[in-house]
């Protein structure tokens, strides 16, 4: 599959936010899902694969990072990116590799981490 039609879910709880990423996504050519908490993304990833998972760190219920640590267990190679003010409090944390797009970003930045795969945080090795 190409970078530039990536099956990538969103999981954003400010509604706003989470229709205007899935559309700047849609505009770099990939096929976002989007929904409002962990708990839905769980139920959208059962039977479908996914790319990439963004998620906001502070969801409502189950946190992005106990999303992600569900994903990585079922799907190792989904790639992982936080969009999260407070991303730089992750980087010892995890034991899966991640990007972390500092809110607020731009949409270079977006599809910098989504396209490139460039690594802006890591765990520890």
């Amino acid at each position: 599959m190409t970078a530039a039609s990536l099956r990538i879910l969103v999981v954003e709880d400010n509604s706003d936010f989470l229709q205007i990423l899935c559309d700047m996504l849609e505009e770099l050519g990939h096929r976002p899902h989007g929904v409002s908490c962990a708990e839905d993304a769980l139920a959208a990833s059962r039977g479908r694969s996914f790319d990439a998972l963004i998620a906001d760190v502070q969801l409502p219920g189950m946190s992005g990072i106990e999303l992600a640590q569900i994903m990585t267990a079922s799907a190792p190679s989904i790639r992982i990116i936080f969009s999260s003010g407070f991303g730089y409090l992750l980087t010892d944390k995890l034991d899966f590799e991640f990007t972390v797009l500092h809110k607020p970003y731009f949409a270079n930045q977006l599809r910098h981490a989504v396209e490139e795969g460039e690594r802006m945080a890591r765990p520890p090795q």
